[in-house]
């Protein structure tokens, strides 16, 4: 079984924030269910959802406090709690990890210790989702490490969904916290895209 595995529900946020601003970096928080914990009992950490955080300002750093705690407290009540975070940057190919990002990573390991560091790849990125376009990273001795490719699972279905959702132009209406902001009516939660996952999900999973 893979360490880590991400769920259609996360994977589809972290791609459609990506390809909803081509042109800038964009940041976000991951969350699993607040019972999960990777020992030697559950060895597989399943990251259930994501949080889309800026396309702006990536690291400021009182906007980045609002919204951390924001998030934490949401996901609190609804059984989650903070597990990882991810990026991805404005260039085509650069898979770097700026200090800023590693910071935000590094405050969410000291309370999770299995919390995961995610670098989406834009040279993978299509309308067909072939791969899965993500380098997932740990931490090890307070550095964040690469992952092999069999430590973690992205599922078939996830890219399946995604492309569903690309090709119906779903990242136009992803609301991220820069959206929300801007105008509070604007909710960061973005269930219209939750559902629209859920539905495409179970037309895939009928398929089978």
């Amino acid at each position: 079984m893979a360490e880590v595995c991400l769920t259609p529900r996360a994977y589809c946020k972290i791609i459609l924030h990506a390809a909803k601003y081509p042109h800038c970096a964009v940041n976000g928080l991951l969350l699993c269910d607040k019972a999960s914990k990777k020992d030697a009992k559950n060895k597989s950490l399943v990251i259930v959802d994501a949080v889309p955080l800026f396309h702006v300002c990536l690291h400021l750093s009182p906007m980045a406090e609002v919204a951390l705690t924001q998030v934490d407290s949401l996901a609190g009540h609804q059984g989650m709690r903070l597990a990882g975070y991810y990026t991805a940057n404005e260039t085509l190919d650069d898979m770097s990890i700026e200090k800023p990002a590693t910071k935000i990573a590094d405050k969410i390991a000291e309370t999770y210790s299995s919390a995961m560091l995610v670098v989406v790849d834009n040279r993978r990125l299509s309308l067909t989702m072939e791969d899965a376009a993500l380098k997932v990273m740990h931490s090890v001795e307070g550095k964040w490490k690469v992952m092999d490719p069999e430590e973690y699972s992205v599922e078939r279905e996830c890219m399946d969904t995604t492309a569903v959702l690309l090709h119906g132009h779903a990242d136009r209406g992803l609301i991220d916290f820069d959206n929300h902001l801007d105008d509070i009516s604007n909710d960061w939660t973005n269930p219209h895209i939750n559902k629209a996952i859920d539905s495409i999900l179970q037309q895939i999973r009928n398929m089978k």
